[in-house]
């Protein structure tokens, strides 16, 4: 894929040629080309298609033509459920995740549904805007139709099973060739059910065996009566309409007072769907035994009873060595405690799903895992073992400690870097005694600003919450002051820096001329989302029961801070009134890229 991306004419498509391609899609796309996962890249409004060489597969005769056009002309029979799961991280910036996704897909001449395990997550710019969608993708659709024909055979099974119709029974009679049934055994050769009883050639029943059995059959009567020993065959019988159905037959030869073969009476079973299950259960079995990640199954006491070739690839032991001995072979002792506690909850019917953890592999190592363990039932739905499918994520958590420790790093050097500037403030100020005043201004907005940095870190540099931001005030000026209203909203680390600041400043004044001032004053501040064409926030700072207020005679540069950036920063409007009764901020701007309403509802903020 590599090279087809190097040659493909990038410049009559969105994205321009490659040599002017931003530095995070350049990035991007190093990171997913040499990847084993199966990866999609969708980039910009068009959500334009690049992939690595293990998802090319799963898209079939769509490769190569996919890549470098539109989402939307190779995809278009599914496009309506597609394009609604990728605008949705592109304007929202949150990841999409799910298992076993059903999708409708025509990739190789006729259409079909598909199941995929899928995660899609915004590529951001240098300055937080979303300008692709990475899909990492794990198609599922060999072991879910392999589990639901597993249980549908099971099923068809076990109603054959209770069914003692199923059952047949014949006597041949060697000397004549002449066969005596019941109308089940008849039935089950195609042979006339009323005619059975009275006998029938042996030929007649021969005639309904499948051609590629008749040798076997032939071979096993024949060896049944040289050597007088039970016979058990498995073979295939045909109707006259083409239907197959297997049959497992039981006879024995019996001889008369001479010693010549007499007669070979017996029984027959129609063991089609245990044949059918079979071959599922074999069919998902090699699934089991080709996955990459480890499968393991165990009793309710912990001791294991399988363990395919993944698992042996992923802590270095053979099937040998670990069936039979204990699931805390593999957990370090740190950790032994977590082998109950999953126990314990199996025994309730719980599943565990996606729990990490650290295990310990035979030469010692240890790695990151993320266990998804289910609870194993017998006929009776008695809860006996369980099964455990173990992924290495090592690599995902070496890159997310890295991630913390260059977030760390970052924080660390930007507070460096705001106390270089107030100690550079202060070493300005000395001496002047008639800006001392501008001074404790100055210090005090940068440490507003430093401490929107501070919850901006808390979301790893990527956002933070208007609550939080409104929260800061109530640490300064006291709880009991102010009422708070409004929903969970996201806001980009630009809008929020800027609301900080907006918010400082308001609260200032307040402290020293609004209703702060004084001990009866109040501050109520509010928000909500409004539902229009373009969802748009509402915010709105008012005070009350402080000294009565006027319009000011100029405008400081708290007010054109609050009034001027914070409208541009935002891409709204911001408003500054005066009436008597107390200040009033009102704020509105659009719900885009740099405000973002949580998806998931949850109870708003009050106080």
């Amino acid at each position: 894929m590599g090279e087809l991306i190097r040659e493909f004419d990038w410049s009559k498509t969105s994205l321009g040629p490659i040599a002017e391609w931003p530095v995070h899609l350049k990035a991007t796309v190093g990171l997913m080309l040499p990847a084993r996962a199966q990866i999609v890249l969708f980039w910009g409004p068009e959500f334009v298609a690049l992939y690595n060489d293990a998802y090319a597969p799963t898209i079939g005769d769509k490769h190569p033509k996919a890549l470098g056009h539109p989402a939307r002309v190779n995809w278009a029979e599914l496009w309506d459920d597609l394009e609604p799961l990728l605008q949705q991280v592109l304007l929202t910036g949150e990841t999409v995740f799910a298992k076993d996704r059903m999708f409708y897909i025509e990739r190789h001449g006729y259409p079909e549904n598909v199941y995929f395990n899928i995660s899609y997550s915004p590529v951001h710019d240098e300055n937080g805007r979303v300008d692709g969608v990475l899909c990492i993708v794990d198609e599922t659709t060999r072991r879910i139709v392999a589990e639901r024909a597993l249980v549908k055979t099971e099923e068809r099974l076990s109603n054959a099973l209770q069914a003692a119709g199923l059952i047949g029974t014949f006597d041949t009679d060697l000397r004549s060739g002449m066969v005596y049934s019941d109308a089940r055994f008849a039935n089950m050769f195609s042979v006339d059910p009323q005619k059975a009883e009275s006998g029938l050639p042996l030929a007649d029943y021969l005639a309904g065996i499948h051609p590629d059995d008749v040798k076997l059959v032939s071979d096993g009567i024949e060896q049944a009566i040289t050597t007088g020993e039970k016979c058990i065959l498995e073979y295939r019988v045909q109707s006259k309409e083409g239907t197959v159905r297997w049959l497992e037959v039981h006879g024995q030869c019996r001889y008369d007072e001479s010693g010549s073969p007499w007669r070979i009476p017996g029984a027959a079973v129609d063991i089609t769907d245990r044949k059918r299950a079979e071959l599922a259960i074999a069919h998902f079995a090699a699934i089991v035994e080709s996955s990459d990640d480890a499968i393991i199954s165990k009793d309710i006491n912990g001791v294991i009873t399988s363990w395919n070739t993944g698992a042996q690839r992923l802590f270095g032991y053979r099937a040998d060595e670990t069936i039979g001995n204990s699931i805390t072979m593999l957990i370090p002792d740190d950790r032994k405690n977590e082998e109950p506690a999953i126990l314990a909850r199996l025994r309730r019917g719980d599943q565990v799903e996606h729990f990490e953890t650290v295990r310990r592999r035979k030469d010692g190592g240890l790695i990151d895992l993320s266990l998804t363990i289910s609870p194993i039932r017998d006929t009776h739905g008695k809860i006996v073992g369980a099964s455990k499918i173990a992924r290495d994520i090592t690599d995902r958590k070496a890159h997310e400690r890295l991630q913390n420790t260059l977030l760390s790093e970052m924080k660390h050097r930007l507070q460096n870097n705001l106390s270089t500037v107030l100690a550079i403030a202060r070493q300005s100020f000395r001496g002047h005694e008639a800006e001392s005043e501008d001074f404790r201004k100055f210090e005090a907005r940068l440490l507003a600003l430093a401490s929107g940095h501070d919850l901006i870190a808390r979301k790893s540099w990527n956002s933070a919450e208007l609550g939080d931001v409104v929260a800061q005030l109530l640490n300064v000026h006291g709880r009991q002051r102010f009422e708070i209203d409004g929903p969970d909203v996201r806001l980009s680390p630009k809008s929020a820096l800027a609301l900080t600041l907006a918010l400082h400043e308001l609260a200032t004044n307040a402290a020293k001329y609004g209703a702060l001032s004084i001990p009866t004053g109040k501050v109520t501040i509010a928000w909500d989302v409004e539902q229009k064409a373009i969802p748009s926030l509402a915010f709105r700072w008012q005070e009350r029961y402080g000294p009565a207020v006027s319009q000011p005679s100029r405008k400081g540069f708290g007010s054109q801070l609050i009034e001027r950036v914070l409208a541009f920063e935002l891409g709204g409007q911001v408003h500054i009134a005066y009436p008597p009764e107390g200040v009033v901020c009102e704020i509105i701007a659009p719900l885009s890229a740099e405000w973002e309403k949580e998806v998931k509802g949850s109870p708003p903020a009050q106080n």
